[in-house]
């Protein structure tokens, strides 16, 4: 039954990001528009969803239950991490593209993904546990991330700390200061928090739908390389993730969710990265495109491991 619910809530996503392509193909918003919505959502409504997260009811378990949480989410990025390396060690091809498909797999759009299918399948309160995810998210994108993307110019690997200190780092400390503290949210400031997060949802999913339609499609479902990596994006590597953080000695909704984490598609922050830092933004949304429209499966028949 969950694994169904869980197939709804992909096809609800999907839609959105329909909408967002039909809407770009009509010039009901273009490429400036598109850049002044991510700002918007990455500058306001994002930390909304993050602080919303404590509005709901509370998992039981307290600080077990978050430890246990804090470890599955530095669990989740050790093994993506090595896997990544494993993967530019032994593979062939492009150094540059090696490099770049290490940061594809490290990084999961857990966030426009992941808050929507977490309400969905275990309620409110259990979206406080992402914020772990996306504590190390931010942490490792804009050190490690940057790094590996730069490695391979003539610079070398680079990274500012100051570049950490951002929208998303500050919110998500923020809110684990307020949940560890136990700080009570006004019902009137929550349900403020709530109505501005959710209309990060939708709003992102647009913004994909957008960048979709600024894509060659003939070019992305036709290359043999895109659909080889996807596939190991998006199944085997996941699998193989699932099987072994299934054997956590963890509450099994902090496992589920984590095993949910390991499914969701390649993050759209790679792509920015990737273009600023490598000049390759466009190779890498080209692969976030087929594991996005991919994620509609794999997710929920990932979920026949866990669920």
């Amino acid at each position: 039954m969950n694994s169904l619910l869980l197939l709804k809530q992909m096809l609800m996503l999907f839609a959105m990001m329909v909408s967002g392509y039909i809407a770009f193909k009509r010039g009901i918003f273009d490429p400036i528009g598109q850049h002044q919505i991510s700002k918007l959502i990455v500058g306001l409504l994002n930390p909304f969803l993050l602080l919303s997260a404590l509005s709901g009811d509370k998992p039981a378990g307290g600080l077990t239950f978050s430890l246990q949480n804090l470890f599955s989410a530095a669990i989740y990025y050790v093994l993506f991490i090595g896997i990544s390396y494993i993967y530019f060690l032994f593979r062939g091809g492009a150094a540059g593209h090696r490099k770049l498909k290490q940061l594809m797999l490290i990084f999961s759009n857990l966030g426009f993904f992941g808050v929507p299918v977490v309400k969905a399948l275990f309620g409110d309160g259990y979206v406080i546990y992402l914020i772990f995810y996306m504590l190390f998210f931010n942490l490792i994108a804009y050190t490690l991330g940057i790094y590996i993307a730069t490695s391979g110019s003539a610079e070398g690997g680079r990274f500012s700390l100051r570049s950490v200190i951002n929208t998303g780092t500050i919110t998500s400390i923020i809110a684990l200061v307020l949940y560890f503290a136990n700080v009570p949210i006004p019902p009137t400031v929550a349900s403020f928090c709530t109505y501005m997060g959710n209309a990060c949802i939708p709003l992102s999913m647009i913004l994909i739908g957008g960048s979709l339609a600024q894509l060659d499609l003939k070019a992305v479902f036709t290359n043999k390389e895109i659909y080889l990596f996807s596939l190991l994006r998006m199944l085997i590597v996941p699998a193989v993730c699932i099987l072994i953080v299934r054997m956590l000695p963890f509450d099994p909704y902090i496992v589920k969710i984590c095993c949910l984490v390991i499914s969701m598609p390649i993050a759209t922050l790679v792509g920015m990265i990737a273009e600023q830092y490598a000049y390759e933004g466009n190779y890498c949304n080209k692969m976030t495109a087929m594991t996005t429209i991919m994620s509609v499966i794999t997710v929920p028949l990932l979920s026949l491991l866990y669920l």
